[in-house]
């Protein structure tokens, strides 16, 4: 039987009771411009988040009929920049209460994790057994001069 994934107020990382913070009130430090360094992350970092937060949120059948993974997961560069992305976005939007939560798996969650995850995703050649090499990267060819618009002044 599976069970539930506990509240955000329940996990146990490592053996350490973590509390997420509670959702401030209206008028509160946040509402008038508070630091986003005044608000403390839950996760130490993109693993935690993952293994405490997003996989035990994300079960789903695993092989080759089903979803594509990795135990390793953090050396596929595409994997390690989205899980990272989502774990930091997770972060800012738990802030702003349950709808941006909703927002959050809607526009990020779901569909990334989906995409990651899937068949032809960046673990589609994993094996347990060989850990084979990742392909190479597509080929770019360099645009010509002030194509694109530029951050630098």
């Amino acid at each position: 039987m599976i069970g539930i994934p506990p509240n955000d107020d329940e996990l146990d990382m490592d053996g350490d009771e973590s509390q997420e913070p509670a959702a401030q009130p209206a008028g509160s430090p946040q509402d008038t411009g508070q630091a986003e360094s005044e608000r403390p992350f839950v996760y130490e970092d993109a693993q935690q988040w993952l293994r405490g937060y997003a996989l035990p949120r994300y079960l789903r059948k695993y092989g080759p009929s089903g979803r594509a993974w990795a135990p390793n997961w953090y050396e596929y560069p595409e994997v390690y920049s989205v899980i990272t992305a989502l774990w930091e976005t997770w972060e800012q939007m738990r802030w702003d209460g349950p709808q941006q939560i909703l927002v959050f798996y809607r526009d990020y969650f779901y569909p990334l994790m989906d995409r990651l995850t899937a068949q032809d995703g960046p673990f589609h050649a994993y094996d347990k057994v060989m850990h084979p090499q990742l392909p190479e990267m597509f080929p770019v060819a360099e645009a010509p001069e002030g194509y694109f618009r530029s951050s630098v002044q």
